[in-house]
Order: C-alpha cells, then sequence, then structure tokens
C-alpha cells in the first residue's frame, strides 16, 4: 500500500474465528483501541481465537507520510488500499470471514465498501461507531442541523492555507466544543487532506438542504450490525437506518447519552461490554 497501513497486532496460537480489524477515525489514530486490544481482553471470549488487525489511513501520529493528493482521494485511492486490507485479511482468514471493528471516517469508507458490494461482502459482522450506512443532507432528515454540513470549512481552511491562526482555530473547536482529547490536538490539521471537497460546500448546501445530494438509505446488508453513536452524532446517520437495526433482530443501535463523538476512545468502559456480548 502506498498511503495506508495494514498491520496485524496479535495472532492467536490456534486462529479459528475470524480476524477483527479496528479502523479509526478523523482525527484519531489506531492508537485509539489500545484499551480494545490489551492482554486481558485477549483472554475475554469476544477475543480469544481471533486475529487482532489495525488499519491505518495516514495520520499525524503513526502514519504521517506519505499523503495522498486531493485528486488522488478523489480518485478513491484510500478506498482501493482499504479494499485491498479487507481482501488480504479474508484471505487469511480461518473462516473466509472478517469482522470490522470502525469509527467515523473508518465507518464511512467502510460503509461505502459495503454499498459498492450491494451488501455482499465477507463480513461476519460490523460494528460501526458513529456513522451509519448512508449520509443526508437535507433539512427532511435533519431539519435545520444540516447547516452544520459546513463544518468541513472549517477542516480544510487550515490545511489549505497551512496559517497558524486557523490551525490553532481548528484545535480550540476540537478540543473546547466538541471534546476531542489528544497530546498532538495542536497538529490536527494535518489530518484533513481527505476533506478536499470542503471549500465547495458553502456552494453545494444549498442545493442538498433542498434534497438534490439525496441518495437512497442502504439497507441492504446482509450482515448483523452493531450501531452505537453519540446523541449528537444524528446527523451522522439516517432515519431509515435506525429504524432497520431496530427491526432486525440480529442488529444492535445504541444510543449514549452524555458523551462526544469520540466516545470509542475516550468512554471504552461504556463500550466493551456491548462490544463483548455482540461478538462473543
Amino acid at each position: 500500500m502506498d498511503y495506508c497501513q495494514l498491520e496485524c497486532l496479535f495472532r492467536p496460537q490456534q486462529e479459528t474465528r475470524s480476524p477483527i480489524v479496528f479502523i479509526h477515525g478523523f482525527p484519531d489514530s489506531p492508537l485509539m483501541w489500545q484499551a480494545y486490544v490489551t492482554e486481558a481482553e485477549r483472554e475475554r471470549p469476544w477475543l480469544a481465537g481471533r486475529a487482532i488487525y489495525t488499519f491505518a489511513f495516514p495520520n499525524r501520529q503513526t502514519r504521517p507520510e506519505p499523503v495522498p493528493s486531493w485528486r488522488e482521494v478523489r480518485r478513491g485511492v484510500l478506498d482501493d488500499e482499504l479494499a485491498a486490507a479487507f481482501a488480504e485479511v479474508i484471505t487469511r482468514s480461518p473462516t473466509g470471514k472478517v469482522i470490522p471493528v470502525v469509527h467515523d471516517l473508518g465507518a464511512t469508507a467502510t460503509w461505502r465498501y459495503a454499498r459498492r458490494r450491494q451488501g455482499q461482502t465477507a463480513f461476519e459482522k460490523l460494528v460501526s461507531f458513529s456513522v451509519g450506512s448512508s449520509l443526508r443532507y437535507d433539512v427532511a432528515e435533519h431539519g435545520l442541523n444540516a447547516m452544520t454540513w459546513l463544518y468541513q470549512v472549517v477542516y480544510i481552511v487550515p490545511y489549505t492555507t497551512r496559517l497558524r491562526p486557523f490551525q490553532r482555530l481548528l484545535s480550540f473547536l476540537l478540543t473546547r466544543a466538541a471534546g476531542y482529547q489528544s497530546e498532538t490536538a495542536d497538529e490536527v490539521w494535518r489530518d484533513t487532506y481527505h476533506y478536499w471537497e470542503g471549500w465547495l460546500w458553502p456552494l453545494r448546501l444549498p442545493f442538498y438542504m433542498l434534497g438534490a445530494g439525496w441518495e437512497r438509505p442502504f439497507l441492504d446488508f446482509q450482515f448483523p450490525v452493531l450501531f452505537m453513536r453519540s446523541h449528537i452524532d444524528r446527523i451522522a446517520s439516517t432515519k431509515a437506518f435506525e429504524a432497520e437495526l431496530q427491526r432486525r433482530p440480529d442488529c444492535c443501535f445504541i444510543e449514549l447519552p452524555d458523551v462526544n463523538h469520540w466516545f470509542p476512545e475516550q468512554r471504552p468502559e461504556l463500550v466493551l461490554p456491548v462490544l463483548r456480548d455482540f461478538l462473543v
């Protein structure tokens, strides 16, 4: 892979079950999953007999270089490398299947991978945090909250201009307003390369809010799904998707109160009990 990185963190002596691939979001790195892959957790039933992988997009903490160009991101190079990673893990899997555990950008890319295959994937199960199977930008789905999609402008300006005041503003907004926690928060602007469309959002959003960007909700997944989100992450899911999860007995939808978007890393004690039950 030219830009992303697939790493096997652990392989049991007797690998008998589908491996797990942890995929991070923005502005995180694979380090966000440290509480999930400890030696103590590997001895629990949900991880016993499984190989554990992480997939890393270019990020300031573990994979800072090289970063793809906007043209390459637009062409889908990150999607291509994620698909290659899934293919490699599936080939090594003793069951021919894989279980992705994904957050934010990782969830967006994984759902896109499933949609392009019309839900026919080698996923045994999927655990998705914060981001649902399809996105909508219009008033009918989100009301005036649809305006918040303009956050992408705030993300791309610091990366494009490289002006320190904008970089500091982004860090301030993420940490003080959104609750993001990181020792490298001042450098989060380095990871916003994939928001290349941010400059276009002021022009696109009026049309999107009227429904021009509507796409059919993706509900045709053939694998069980555990979906957990913060109460503030409603804009990253659709009502149809959440209703489908509640209808299907093999799926689970949980909305967490009083947590922010980065709850998988900051509040693993809320997530792990659910994960253990779902993947046992």
